[in-house]
């Protein structure tokens, strides 16, 4: 296998890798559900701290599974702007090189949402436990990650079909 098909191979696993914090994400902001406890004339279901006694460690834990996902797609974004671009640029048609720029594009308005998300969370923190703060905002954290993950995994699906393309033509050269 070619250097250039390796690291084609590389960026594809890094999406199971993405797609799998997505999940511990999500599972970790389910998790933030609970008006009942907090304030029984609240309707259950309500987006608030489940433990408030934890001090926010949930929360913390959740702002911090967030960081991790923004650095890891930074690094992957980088990983294809510069060495995959390349490769592509060696080895693809033009049709293929104008395809990969378009999807390259997409990274900046990808990265742009995740700083929303990052945002709120920050806004939610600084409102300490007030449910005024958590209803307001954090059912909109919460659509935003659902809208996030499926932009994200539609931006992947797209980029594998043409990774395959390009692979298949690395290997018939």
């Amino acid at each position: 296998m070619t250097e250039a098909a390796r690291l084609v191979d590389q960026i594809l696993s890094e999406h199971e890798d993405i797609s799998a914090e997505f999940k511990s994400l999500k599972d970790v902001s389910g998790d933030i559900e609970a008006a009942a406890s907090l304030a029984p004339n609240q309707v259950k279901g309500d987006f608030v701290p489940r433990a408030l006694e934890d001090h926010g460690a949930g929360f913390q834990r959740w702002k911090q599974q967030l960081d991790s996902l923004s650095r890891g797609l930074q690094a992957h974004f980088k990983r294809e702007e510069t060495a995959l671009a390349d490769v592509f640029k060696q080895e693809g048609t033009p049709e293929i090189v104008k395809a990969l720029d378009e999807l390259l594009k997409e990274h900046a308005g990808l990265l742009k949402h995740i700083e929303k998300l990052r945002s709120d969370a920050d806004a939610i923190a600084s409102g300490g436990a007030r449910i005024e703060v958590w209803q307001g905002k954090g059912w909109g954290m919460k659509y935003n990650i659902e809208a996030l993950r499926d932009e994200i995994l539609n931006h992947a699906e797209r980029e594998k079909e043409l990774f395959n393309r390009i692979k298949s033509q690395i290997s018939k050269s």
